[in-house]
């Protein structure tokens, strides 16, 4: 158990160096204190597997990466490389759907052009929460917390926008539906209060 906890040490120190991170930089990244990672790296500790994952994520190799003794240098870690791609495929993910939204209203448009101000208007602006949607999915699986509370917020909002738009010829109190979206962005700040407290109290009893 000893001779794995300090092949695990060995390794998080090195990937750290090769990323060019201070154990203070690293420590904020993965929402952890930098004396927890520095107990690691003096193999006084182990992180949890989840932990694990989370560092193999940020610098773009596996765990058991971590938990084999290199006979020659480790792999190199891909940090900006790796998160460069992840904002790609993000982007391109969020821009395929404004191409549907595009796509749909040149072929509504070419069938019945007298529509074109109301297509046009409309096919973007239900096209603005999809994309929101979208990004959240990624910024639930790849993101940070303060990252998924900012595009939480955008779906939010944008939903609202959409309903008023829609309800805005037919209801002259279509504006209440934004009432809606500040209780709902109240209750989307006070989850990231409480997530951001939660994984600090963790933090410090570790």
């Amino acid at each position: 158990m000893d001779e794995l906890k300090n092949i695990i040490a060995k390794n998080l120190a090195e990937y750290r160096k090769q990323a060019h991170l201070t154990q203070q930089e690293l420590a904020d990244k993965i929402n952890y204190s930098d004396k927890a990672v520095s107990k690691w790296e003096r193999a006084e500790g182990v992180p949890d597997i989840y932990v694990l994952d989370a560092l193999a994520k940020l610098y773009g190799i596996t765990v058991n990466d971590f938990l084999c003794e290199h006979t020659q240098v480790p792999p190199k870690v891909k940090t900006k490389s790796f998160w460069a791609k992840r904002w790609l495929i993000t982007l391109l993910s969020v821009g395929l759907v404004f191409l549907i939204a595009t796509v749909v209203m040149v072929i509504w448009l070419l069938v019945d052009p007298a529509k074109t101000p109301v297509v046009a208007k409309y096919a973007y602006l239900i096209a603005l929460p999809a994309a929101f949607i979208v990004g959240l999915v990624f910024a639930c699986l790849w993101g940070k917390l303060w990252q998924r509370c900012i595009v939480t917020s955008g779906l939010i909002w944008s939903l609202c926008l959409l309903i008023h738009l829609l309800l805005y010829n037919t209801q002259s109190n279509a504006w209440l539906i934004y009432l809606i979206g500040a209780v709902l962005q109240v209750l989307v700040v006070l989850w990231y209060v409480l997530a951001f407290l939660i994984r600090r109290t963790r933090n410090a009893k570790k």
